[in-house]
């Protein structure tokens, strides 16, 4: 992604950030809501701030767990500023689509190999998409009878964050694992786009994804000899995804809120999580907040509602955004050329 693609999607998520708080804020005081959030315990705040740290350092110790497997070496201040500069990307492009090839870019900038480094990163999007599938299921069946008496909104956004997170996973996890059945699926899927005449030189795009299979199931064989690393993979973005999804319970402590139960937090912001991570827009923007005012509004009483939710995604998005892109800044220009090569043994 160039600098001007970037600031366009900074632009297009100001617009929808400022467009949301104008809808939000019509019904609001900004007086109220400026002296309620002024008198929030900063204690609580910064545990919300350290759970976002936490949530990258999941992620950076991932990034070193499977550069460690292909014999490689990434130092932690390294990993942590992939893992910044994938949030910062991540939040900024529509359906969370420009975190990882820009992670991609500077893991091979540094003197990663192509191969591993997009295998790495592939395996951590398709893990960090099963288990948002498989905490948000878990946590709807739990919470079956409040899921019901939800609006067909939040239920058409619930069935179609599960299809799409079912599809991403299920697709990402067979290009690793079943080599012969992607194979078949690609050239079909190739022979319907000629036939259609969507493109024109077949063999081309044959031998580029002969290519990224043939790479992808290098990977999958080295999950398969070595199981253990996959499940250390799994219990990392557990993790992660808890301490993500417990910031809105330190948010509610930050202002006093007491009587709710962290468990309870942790069930709807799950399926809040998988409602709306397939929507979109930078970084579900819009989306989020008001599903956050439906969802919580029957744990929460109205008056605590809307300060509540500004405080939880300042912390988790909106101030944590403004964090990973100086730390973006510093990965860019600061260390460009300072950064120490690393052979990846294939």
């Amino acid at each position: 992604m160039k600098w001007k693609n970037s600031l366009l999607c900074m632009a297009a998520m100001v617009l929808l950030a400022g467009v949301t708080c104008y809808i939000l804020l019509r019904d609001h005081s900004m007086g109220t809501l400026w002296a309620v959030l002024k008198n929030a315990d900063l204690r609580f705040v910064l545990l919300g701030l350290f759970l976002m740290v936490l949530f990258v350092g999941c992620e950076a110790a991932v990034i070193r767990l499977l550069a460690g497997t292909w014999g490689g070496s990434v130092p932690w201040k390294r990993a942590m500023q992939y893992s910044f500069a994938g949030f910062y990307f991540s939040s900024i492009t529509p359906s969370s689509t420009g975190g990882q090839p820009m992670q991609l870019y500077y893991m091979t900038r540094d003197g990663f190999g192509f191969a591993q480094s997009s295998f790495s990163l592939l395996t951590l999007a398709a893990v960090y998409q099963l288990m948002v599938l498989v905490y948000g299921v878990v946590m709807v069946i739990l919470k079956y009878p409040y899921v019901q008496s939800q609006g067909r909104l939040i239920k058409w956004l619930l069935v179609f964050g599960i299809a799409v997170n079912g599809l991403c996973s299920l697709g990402i996890l067979l290009v690793i694992l079943k080599r012969a059945l992607v194979e078949r699926i690609a050239m079909t899927g190739i022979s319907i786009a000629v036939k259609l005449r969507i493109i024109k030189d077949r063999r081309k795009l044959e031998r580029k994804a002969e290519h990224l299979i043939d790479e992808y199931s290098r990977g999958g064989e080295c999950f398969r000899k070595y199981p253990q690393v996959f499940v250390k993979v799994m219990i990392l973005t557990a993790f992660r995804l808890t301490s993500l999804f417990l910031i809105p319970y330190f948010a509610c402590l930050a202002l006093g809120i007491r009587g709710v139960e962290p468990l309870e937090f942790l069930a709807v912001q799950a399926i809040l999580s998988l409602a709306v991570t397939a929507v979109p827009l930078p970084g579900s923007v819009g989306a989020s907040e008001g599903s956050f005012m439906i969802l919580y509004s029957g744990m929460v009483a109205a008056d605590h509602l809307f300060p509540m939710m500004m405080l939880s995604r300042g912390i988790s998005f909106y101030g944590f955004l403004a964090v990973s892109g100086a730390a973006t800044l510093v990965l860019q220009f600061w260390n460009a050329g300072k950064h120490r090569k690393t052979e990846v043994r294939t």
